[in-house]
């Protein structure tokens, strides 16, 4: 007997879903039942990733755009609505992180401050103001924050401030859509390992331990993500659920 898929029949877009974390969660949504649409910033990213990822009978759509711009964040969810005809699911996961995101306060200059905000704050604002409308009763829209929305980073003041404020949109989201049936919900990754790690590497001084002794990875918030997509989670809203292992435990 074949066990039902919980999101068989759902339409599921994730942006910044060619690596990392993003990749888990298309592959996991995918394995669910659901149809996804892999953002990247270009096509070809999207092509590539959604060549390595769908196998077996998981249904992977590749579209490519910049989600730095109103313009992309809007050709995005437009080239999904054209594809799959709605949206019942909108993960948005793409974010400027890591190096490109990390100065001192005082010298963050104003290009990369606009960058980091455009992409990790401003993207998942214009990318759910477009897919509200293609999005029926029942929908969702998941969020990936960060701790860093709870616990200061070193060097990391625009990320953080994104982050906290992603949280805060997840909140208002879930207020106002509400009346149309739609969720918000965010998921916040502790440290998660998504690369290979550096054996060199020394721990800093804000650097801090997981709890529960491993690091985390992209299954793990993936998994949260799927559970939080299913009717099992259908009176969670305007709240999230932190993947961490306990990192801001303490």
């Amino acid at each position: 007997m074949t066990t039902p898929r919980p999101l068989a029949g759902k339409v599921a877009v994730v942006t910044g879903g060619a690596s990392g974390i993003g990749a888990g969660i298309v592959a996991r949504l995918a394995d669910d039942g659901a149809q996804v649409v892999l953002g990247a910033l270009t096509l070809d990213e999207a092509q590539a990733a959604a060549a390595r990822l769908g196998t077996g009978c998981r249904a992977i759509v590749p579209i490519g755009a910049d989600l730095a711009t109103a313009d992309g964040c809007r050709a995005l969810i437009g080239s999904a609505v054209q594809r799959l005809q709605r949206i019942d699911i909108l993960v948005n996961n793409a974010a400027i992180t890591g190096p490109a995101a990390t100065a001192d306060f005082t010298a963050y200059d104003d290009a990369r401050l606009d960058t980091v905000i455009d992409v990790n704050l401003k993207a998942p604002f214009r990318c759910a103001r477009a897919a509200v409308p293609h999005m029926a009763p029942g929908s969702i829209i998941v969020n990936i924050t960060s701790v860093a929305a709870y616990a200061a980073q070193a060097d990391a003041s625009a990320y953080v401030a994104a982050k906290a404020g992603l949280v805060g949109l997840t909140r208002a989201l879930g207020f106002e859509l509400a009346a149309r049936g739609i969720r918000a919900v965010h998921v916040a990754p502790g440290d998660i390992q998504v690369r290979p790690a550096d054996p060199t590497a020394r721990p800093g001084p804000f650097d801090r331990h997981t709890p529960l002794g491993r690091r985390g990875t992209a299954t793990d918030v993936a998994a949260a993500v799927a559970w939080l997509c299913t009717e099992e989670a259908s009176f969670i809203t305007g709240t999230g659920l932190v993947v961490d292992g306990g990192w801001i435990t303490y």
